[in-house]
């Protein structure tokens, strides 16, 4: 099995509660700071909703707002994928990643449904 990692801001509450709940659940994971060290663009391409992209931003960045995301068009997965990529604190918190796969984001159904 893939080794499970999660990419997190430490200061941010979801993130923490993802991390509570791999630890209730016993689940061995390596916890990354998604500002120092971002999703490689492969993974991101994996986690980006292609047909909802803007899922994929963090709505109370500070970039978010700066570049007005809501109201933004984008022609292409990579054009997300790309902004992301040089604005880590965009991306949308807790990445969860195992092996090629990922998602964004932290709901406990989801994440045992992705961990089995």
């Amino acid at each position: 099995m893939s080794p499970v990692k999660l990419y997190v801001k430490g200061t941010c509450k979801t993130c923490q509660r993802a991390v509570s709940y791999l630890e209730k659940k016993g689940i061995d994971f390596e916890a990354v700071d998604i500002l120092k060290t971002p999703p490689a663009k492969k993974l991101l391409e994996k986690a980006v909703d292609a047909e909802d992209p803007k899922t994929a931003f963090n709505a109370r960045s500070k970039g978010f707002k700066e570049q007005d995301i809501p109201n933004a068009t984008f022609k292409t997965k990579k054009e997300v994928v790309d902004l992301l990529r040089s604005n880590p604190d965009m991306i949308r918190r807790p990445l969860l990643a195992r092996g090629e796969k990922a998602i964004l984001g932290f709901d406990e159904a989801d994440y045992a449904t992705f961990l089995r």
